[in-house]
């Protein structure tokens, strides 16, 4: 049996929109219940520590995995956060996820990111876990926020576009 390119099947049938083309996406149904369960799953705080933001964050991570079991796809998976450079006021952090660079601010006794406007978020936890950071705190005689190591998780690229990744 012949393969068949869903893209173009997917065209010809209903057509795509210039921004789902540009973007590389494809529309694909699935049950109103499932649909449900993924929309309670993403109410939970679960899924916001796991990164995941919408359905298609969802559904591409249970494909990913399925499509690495048959031994199909070998994603390009990198870590969500990754730490640019320490300077004398702040830290300059790269989150794959949301394709930006981020700056959090060192101002002892805190770290404040200037991308989420919050001393909380996953940006500052990760400027907490870098040791040349931890340092400087040591410096002043302070203790850095505690944070856990493996701060943000991973991401998996498939062309420009990062996901959610979890192992």
């Amino acid at each position: 049996m012949g393969e068949i390119d869903s893209k173009t099947t997917h065209e010809k049938s209903s057509g795509e929109s210039p921004a789902k083309q540009s973007r590389a996406y494809c529309t694909v149904k699935i049950p109103a219940a499932l649909a449900e369960v993924i929309d309670s799953y993403l109410m939970e705080h679960e899924a916001q520590v796991r990164g995941f933001r919408s359905r298609a964050d969802v559904v591409v991570r249970v494909l990913t995995e399925f499509l690495e079991e048959q031994g199909r796809l070998r994603p390009l998976v990198k870590r969500r956060l990754e730490h640019v450079n320490v300077y004398e006021s702040f830290v300059l952090v790269r989150d794959n996820l949301l394709n930006v660079s981020v700056e959090v601010a060192v101002q002892p006794p805190q770290l404040f990111c200037r991308y989420c406007l919050s001393g909380e978020c996953v940006h500052v936890l990760f400027a907490a876990s870098i040791p040349g950071v931890r340092r400087r705190f040591a410096e002043l005689g302070l203790r850095a926020p505690e944070t856990d190591e493996d701060v943000g998780g991973y991401v998996v690229f498939f062309g420009d576009t990062a996901y959610p990744y979890t192992e």
